[in-house]
């Protein structure tokens, strides 16, 4: 989504159907939801993970068709907003529209300088909500310390208190377990789906202070075969780079090229479609 000046779209424009991601993430599946679709298993699908679920498009798309899910993410900010969302949706709308109210500048510099706030759950998801909406280019970024350091962007009318998005997004959310943790932590069982999409390799990774390099990329491809040896079923998304190629080169792995927007260049002419890989540990 470039930053240009003209209202930005409201989350639920974007997708069909009934929640949408209620914030814009750097790498966020919106524009690849009919290719993963399209890659999904066959048979049966006991619970849902995803292990890396920054703006969760994939799963909101198909929440109507699954039942148990276990969304997680090591951005502390952003899985405490989901929680929030979940269980105080009203709150966090409330504070929204405060948000919404007092937006400009001045505000913006008072706010990212205050975040996040260390008293109140609700005031965090609020803020996380109110920058993610405003900055530039709706980038999440983190320095080496974690604090967010992101300018504000340049939008006309900000779309920030989206009562309808949020209130929806609660009742998605209803009965999943959400938790921070890394995706070395994930137990699945048998029949289990799992959706995996890191940081890519050789791409952006400022979601938080810790970066995600090589080692972290091996760690994962090791991860998700010992899931596949538990019996789950695994779909990741990656860039198509020779070293991502060499890691998933063997069995149980299958590698499907899709063609995708690159959204997140500071410049436009650099936002231009570029090869991803799907990857999956069955025929798709």
């Amino acid at each position: 989504m470039s930053d240009t000046g003209q209202s930005q779209d409201r989350p639920s424009d974007l997708l069909p159907g009934g929640a949408q991601p209620f914030v814009k993430w750097a790498g966020g599946k919106r524009s690849l939801l009919k290719d993963l679709i399209a890659h999904l298993p066959d048979g049966v699908m006991h619970t849902y993970h995803e292990p890396f679920v920054g703006g969760g498009a994939l799963f909101f798309a198909l929440r109507p068709r699954i039942g148990p899910a276990v969304l997680s993410d090591m951005n502390i900010e952003l899985m405490i907003t989901y929680r929030m969302i979940q269980a105080h949706p009203d709150a966090v709308l409330a504070c929204l529209y405060e948000h919404q109210q007092q937006h400009g500048k001045p505000y913006y510099q008072t706010i990212r300088q205050a975040y996040p706030p260390e008293d109140s759950a609700i005031a965090l998801a609020a803020q996380f909500i109110y920058l993610n909406r405003t900055c530039y280019n709706g980038l999440y970024r983190v320095n080496r310390k974690g604090r967010f350091n992101v300018p504000m962007g340049k939008y006309r009318n900000p779309v920030i208190a989206d009562t309808e998005n949020i209130q929806a997004v609660s009742r998605a959310l209803q009965g999943v377990a959400l938790r921070w943790q890394p995706f070395a932590r994930l137990a699945p069982e048998p029949d289990d789906f799992i959706y995996c999409d890191p940081p890519y390799d050789g791409t952006y990774d400022q979601y938080t202070r810790v970066r995600f390099d090589y080692t972290e990329q091996e760690n994962l491809e090791q991860a998700a075969r010992t899931w596949c040896e538990m019996g789950a079923k695994v779909m990741l998304s990656n860039a198509d780079t020779p070293f991502i190629r060499q890691l998933y080169h063997a069995r149980p792995w299958r590698m499907h090229e899709v063609r995708a927007p690159r959204m997140i260049n500071s410049k436009a002419e650099g936002r231009k479609p570029v090869t991803e890989l799907i990857i999956t540990s069955y025929d798709a």
